[in-house]
């Protein structure tokens, strides 16, 4: 991805600094209330980069619940190199997922 294609994806986050305030707000509470889980990580790649060094990754996970039957989720989530450190398609992530919404979850990077 080439310099003006990350100058294109920080223009798009600063178009709607609303829609950030949301995300981030939601993120917060997906970390402070969040339950811990696994998933599986049946698909992942990287659809855009932040000024920074973040890598805005599109995941497809199998979410495997301390309780319930698994389920799938596709989410998109800004990561850090060192974040991403042993995150691979097939391995194994720990999750935080909302509990008011088990489709929103945090990937926290590789379980070990």
């Amino acid at each position: 991805m080439g310099f003006l294609d990350k100058l294109r994806g920080t223009a798009k986050q600063a178009v709607n600094p609303r829609a950030q305030m949301g995300e981030r707000d939601k993120i917060m509470r997906i970390n402070q209330s969040g339950i811990e889980g696994r998933a599986t990580v049946l698909g992942m790649r990287e659809v855009g980069s932040q000024f920074g060094g973040g890598h805005q990754i599109e995941f497809e996970l199998t979410v495997h619940p301390a309780s319930g039957a698994d389920y799938a989720v596709s989410t998109r989530q800004s990561m850090h190199e060192q974040t991403l450190q042993g995150v691979a398609e097939g391995g194994q992530v720990v999750v935080k997922i909302d509990p008011d919404d088990a489709q929103a979850l945090l990937v926290w990077g590789a379980a070990s």
